[in-house]
């Protein structure tokens, strides 16, 4: 069985620091935590705390940030951050 997989892109100072594929993405927002599998139904979200999604390898890459928002159509996720977010590791 093929798994399905988000498109996931992260923007940050108008500059793309991730563009690729994820099994799911993890978000604080103000009302808490949310995780985004593929076919989540389209939501959007200021998101501030920690950004973290799992690759199709089963790696977790996660980060601090300060502010920022995310946004999901089901097949894509879109996470744009502040330029001062710290996203280094990210890359």
């Amino acid at each position: 069985m093929v798994m399905s997989m988000l498109n996931l892109v992260i923007i940050c100072d108008e500059k793309r620091v991730f563009d690729g594929e994820a099994k799911e993405v993890r978000v604080i927002t103000d009302n808490g935590p949310v995780t985004i599998l593929p076919q989540h139904q389209p939501y959007m979200a200021k998101i501030s705390d920690e950004v973290s999604y799992v690759t199709d390898s089963d790696a977790c890459v996660s980060t601090k940030i300060m502010s920022g928002f995310v946004y999901t159509n089901g097949r894509s996720c879109f996470i744009v951050v502040h330029k001062d977010a710290g996203i280094d590791n990210l890359r």
